[in-house]
């Protein structure tokens, strides 16, 4: 198991999605490797979720990685 630190969830219209499921990454301070973040499809833990912060607080890596799982969940 990863030292998951942060949780990014993504909402939308995903045609995979159900009702109150979304896809989300949980992930560690330093995410780059795939041995420090999981991806996941279904209800986020919302009880081990702590406070939310604004992306830009991110660490740049978590920031990255983030951004490339959007893109190629969007096929952007």
């Amino acid at each position: 198991m990863t030292d998951e630190r942060y949780t990014a969830v993504f909402t939308g219209l995903l045609s995979l999605k159900k009702p109150g499921e979304y896809p989300y990454l949980r992930m560690s301070e330093d995410p780059p490797s795939s041995e420090h973040y999981t991806f996941y499809q279904g209800r986020p833990p919302y009880a081990e979720l702590g406070r939310e912060i604004p992306f830009g607080d991110l660490p740049d890596d978590c920031k990255n990685l983030v951004l490339d799982t959007y893109r190629e969940m969007w096929d952007l």
